[in-house]
């Protein structure tokens, strides 16, 4: 810890500030034309390694950091987790924090990364990712706050259309036409058995493909879900559920129980591509898919159901056949009711309309009015 003059003429402030992340000095220098500008520095030097005491220094790339701190504690990611974060890593973090250290990345960096992605879905996943490897060097003592918690501004959002991902049944009248629409058409096919899952059920799509018979209790009409089967690097794997709230057992309703007694009890997977096989997920989506080409009897195309929108149709249909919300996100698997509520029930203009329809606006009045204006 010195200032002193080099050969060539400058001073150089030199100050252990500390250790680095992999437990060697963090000694930083620098050097001036003059010995006052480098006592400045010094004293810069010093006042952080005062701030940074007891703290593991962060002077490491993000691109090392990522490599060498972060994916090693990663390796239990799921499968289709770590595919989001490589993404994110690849396409938005490395080019704008790449060869900056750590501990020098700030909002302003941060807000112009965001600013940077062409919509505002992309932005808040970088940004999550982001979080969730600079809340790794909060927990290592390498930076005294995880500045992607802060709040930021994000690019607007794409205006879409309602049945952008696909068609929304919201009310159990609506399911029980599809569901006997493929009971009668496609019996006990591998179709059938996912809708019945997602439309009665309300699983994941990952949670319906992994499904095994081991799993059903036929008589305590219950589902034990206990896996879910999903894209990741190096294809499909079954892994344990998304969070330990996603461990749950899942009543049965009348109608699904009616027909998974048609369709068994059996052994292994309940969706299958061959005897024994569980089917893919990519797979599934295509067999669901398919369906918008067929009509009901009296000539009307399906619905375009996804299998993201058999789940998203069972917590819109049950909050609006009266199930208390606190009920709803325990049977879907949710840490909280606010994401079944914000993410996963969704109304139609349709449905908005019919309810203002049904309101007596003019009987509302006259009560609000003490029953009405008298005659003068």
């Amino acid at each position: 810890m010195a200032v002193r003059k080099l050969k060539n003429g400058k001073w150089q402030a030199d100050v252990v500030v500390g250790k680095r992340w992999d437990g060697k000095p963090d000694r930083r220098t620098e050097c001036h034309a003059t010995r006052a500008q480098a006592r400045k520095a010094e004293i810069r030097l010093l006042l952080m390694k005062e701030r940074g005491r007891n703290r593991i220094s962060g002077r490491i790339s993000f691109r090392d950091f990522v490599e060498e701190v972060y994916w090693p504690q990663k390796e239990h990611l799921r499968a289709n987790s770590r595919q989001g974060y490589e993404r994110d890593i690849r396409l938005r973090l490395m080019p704008a924090f790449g060869d900056v250290d750590v501990e020098q990345i700030d909002r302003f960096a941060i807000q112009r990364m965001i600013s940077a992605c062409p919509t505002r879905k992309t932005a808040q996943n970088a940004r999550g990712t982001l979080s969730s490897i600079l809340s790794l060097a909060l927990e290592m003592g390498m930076i005294a706050v995880n500045p992607a918690g802060f709040r930021y501004q994000y690019p607007e959002g794409r205006q879409r259309p309602e049945d952008y991902e696909g068609d929304w049944l919201t009310t159990f009248a609506e399911h029980r036409r599809l569901l006997e629409h493929v009971a009668a058409i496609h019996p006990g096919e591998d179709v059938e058995r996912i809708v019945v899952l997602g439309l009665c059920l309300g699983l994941r799509k990952g949670e319906i493909m992994g499904a095994d018979w081991e799993d059903v209790d036929l008589e305590a009409a219950e589902l034990h879900v206990r896996r879910t089967y999903t894209r990741g690097k190096g294809g499909a794997h079954v892994t344990p559920p998304k969070t330990p709230k996603a461990v749950r057992s899942v009543p049965i309703m009348p109608y699904a129980l009616e027909r998974m007694r048609a369709w068994g009890p059996g052994e292994g997977p309940i969706i299958t591509v061959s005897p024994g096989r569980r089917m893919s997920p990519e797979t599934g989506q295509k067999r669901v898919r398919a369906l918008v080409a067929e009509r009901y009897a009296d000539g009307e195309p399906l619905p375009r159901v996804t299998m993201a929108t058999l789940r998203h149709s069972f917590a819109t249909a049950c909050v609006n056949g009266g199930m208390e919300i606190s009920k709803l996100s325990a049977i879907m698997g949710h840490r909280d009711v606010k994401t079944t509520m914000r993410y996963y029930v969704r109304q139609k203009s349709a449905d908005l309309h019919a309810a203002v329809a049904a309101l007596d606006f003019g009987e509302n009045v006259n009560n609000a009015n003490g029953g009405g204006v008298s005659a003068g």
